[in-house]
């Protein structure tokens, strides 16, 4: 696992898969420092300084766009993401790519495919 990103941050809207994603890290030996619905809980989270890097979906609580939180997590705080959607297309690749994204994995997913792109981050 690399040091440089060990504190993730959950950001998804539905509450079995961020539960499912925090067992997931957890026992890969990520610390999960918590879970946003939506941008402003993202953002909020980020900013106590103690996130390495965000898991993020696409579609948020509250209409929040996943992208967007993205590009504010990177831009504002140097906090990269990556996105795990089951909308992930050529289209949401070049929108997200000025959020210089960690990567892309596709809902349904496996354990291995989350820790295998956050340890190639």
């Amino acid at each position: 696992m690399s040091d440089v990103c060990h504190r993730i941050m959950i950001v998804e809207d539905e509450f079995l898969i961020a539960m499912d994603l925090e067992d997931i890290l957890s026992d890969a030996g990520y610390d999960v420092v918590g879970v946003a619905a939506d941008c402003e809980a993202a953002m909020a989270m980020a900013r106590s300084g103690k996130v390495d890097a965000a898991i993020m979906d696409v579609n948020l609580a509250h209409g929040s766009c996943g992208v967007e939180t993205a590009r504010r997590l990177r831009g504002e705080l140097g906090v990269p993401s990556l996105f795990v959607s089951a909308q992930i297309t050529d289209k949401l690749r070049q929108t997200a790519a000025d959020a210089r994204p960690i990567g892309f994995v596709t809902k349904p997913y496996m354990p291995d495919q989350i820790v295998a792109a956050l340890g190639a981050a």
